[in-house]
């Protein structure tokens, strides 16, 4: 088994076990990971590293990932091996940590941060955890199916431990496509024109030297499940198809649309599902990460190419890859972070971006990260480059919580992310808001008719009323009570006038 997964001779000797690779890490080293390895599984190097870290061997240690929330986050905080965190996160024990300042964290969109750390602005970066299918004769890494963005640590880093998961099928070798931007002085346009374009290596380059250790794994499925849509993603799914078929209708897009990016959930499984439902054909996606309803937009034959950072699936999505890799790997390919997260390439491409959010406020500003302004719970990943540069940016959230007592519509959002300057298009399973084009006071009064959840409408349009009336200016706003909603949810636990 090891002959076909390490086929490097000249590395076999550096096969360890989980606890010596974990022994090279010291207290204050960063550390860069894709962070995902099979479906949420922690790796076995982040496993015995967090043992170190429960005997208080190891600690004051960064980690730098731009991936989902993953089980590696919540280990490495548990143990209070972490002491600070620059990009994404999300787990449970990670984000209790930063919102209690025991983790510090810099949640720097993710083209940014690997950009950063291969230009050395954010200083060493000591190691360089890799997920793996094989290291191939050359001694260069075959990576996993999340592999994300791993190629940019591996290049900056000092040092190298790769860990090959023999639990992934070696069929899966071919997926990946690996290219770099080039740093500046010398950045030159990514010749990338097409989703189903391939421009580099199915492979990893890295030099021997920097391969300190080599762990031999075999991970287990970690149970988890697919999110299904519900009823009120449904009905937001068929007002954002609804829509995409009144602009190719008016010619602003074509038959098949522009590629797509997309985040994970119920809502982009709503809405890839009544893609296949309303007959599109030849609809390609890319995106950062790809999920289960992308395997069943490939299956239904509407979707016929797909770029992706990694793929993030349930145990289910998982099986149905397995059984049928051949088949997708002719539609899937698989690119490090700082392509798929490309401004240039999302420009190019003309991306219709498709993210969630926590609120919006009734001019199109978008939080999607702080709740209540103060405490975080998803990092930006690579929100603002697809806002800012993609062909159509829209935003879908649900109206209200399922209480009813809190507003997703709010006359200020309590945390800015995204402004307004790059939302286009707000969907709730109310209605949907097309910005385009118009001035800050349109843009109120489409947001409240067609966003906002009923029993909220009166209140937001008496605001907007009595703002326009009493302060006036392009932009209304009575600053003492923009936050009304938000103060009335905290003294009353309802953002409603009455219970």
């Amino acid at each position: 088994m090891i002959e076909r997964r390490l086929r490097n001779k000249l590395l076999r000797d550096r096969v360890v076990s989980p606890e010596v690779a974990a022994s090279f890490v010291k207290s204050g080293m960063t550390l860069g990971t894709s962070g995902e390895t099979k479906r949420g599984c922690p790796s076995a190097f982040f496993h015995a590293l967090a043992e170190r870290g429960k005997k208080g061997e190891v600690k004051n240690l960064t980690l730098c990932t731009s991936s989902l929330p993953d089980e590696i986050h919540g280990i490495l905080a548990d143990c209070g091996a972490l002491k600070r965190k620059l990009g994404s996160q999300g787990h449970p024990a990670l984000r209790k940590c930063i919102n209690s300042r025991q983790v510090l964290c810099d949640d720097v969109r993710a083209d940014m941060l690997l950009y950063r750390m291969r230009c050395g602005v954010l200083g060493k970066l000591d190691l360089a955890v890799v997920n793996a299918i094989a290291i191939n004769e050359e001694g260069f890494i075959i990576p996993s199916h999340t592999a994300i963005d791993i190629s940019s640590y591996i290049e900056a880093a000092e040092h190298v431990i790769v860990e090959i998961d023999c639990s992934i099928p070696l069929a899966l070798e071919g997926m990946y496509d690996h290219y770099l931007p080039s740093l500046y002085p010398f950045t030159r346009e990514i010749p990338l024109c097409k989703v189903s374009q391939r421009i580099g290596v199915p492979y990893i380059p890295v030099p021997q030297e920097k391969i300190k250790y080599i762990v031999i794994s075999n991970l287990q499925k970690s149970g988890v499940q697919a999110i299904l849509p519900d009823e009120k993603s449904q009905k937001l799914a068929e007002h954002l198809v609804k829509f995409l078929k009144h602009e190719i209708h008016e010619g602003r897009l074509p038959p098949n649309l522009y590629p797509i990016e997309m985040g994970l959930g119920g809502i982009s499984g709503a809405i890839l599902k009544n893609l296949s439902k309303y007959d599109f054909r030849d609809v390609e996606i890319f995106s950062a990460v790809v999920g289960d309803a992308v395997l069943d937009l490939i299956d239904a034959g509407v979707c016929t190419a797909v770029t992706g950072g990694g793929l993030l699936l349930s145990d289910d999505g998982w099986q149905a890859l397995c059984d049928n890799i051949d088949k997708y790997k002719q539609v899937i390919i698989l690119r490090p972070l700082e392509l798929t997260d490309h401004p240039e390439l999302v420009r190019r491409l003309k991306l219709i971006a498709l993210n969630g959010a926590i609120e919006a406020d009734i001019y199109g500003h978008i939080n999607a990260s702080h709740v209540f302004g103060t405490r975080l719970v998803n990092g930006v990943g690579g929100l603002h480059v697809f806002a800012s540069n993609a062909y159509l940016s829209i935003f879908a959230l649900i109206s209200s919580n399922d209480s009813g007592d809190i507003s997703s519509i709010v006359p200020m959002v309590s945390h800015v992310d995204i402004p307004e300057h790059c939302v286009d298009v707000i969907v709730t399973e109310v209605g949907l808001a097309d910005l385009r084009g118009l001035s800050p006071v349109e843009r109120a009064e489409n947001i409240i008719n067609n966003c906002a959840h009923p029993d909220y409408k009166p209140l937001l349009r008496e605001y907007l009323r009595r703002a326009e009336k009493e302060v006036g200016g392009h932009e209304p706003h009575i600053l003492e009570e923009a936050f009304l909603f938000h103060q009335r949810f905290k003294e009353k636990k309802t953002m409603k006038l009455e219970k």
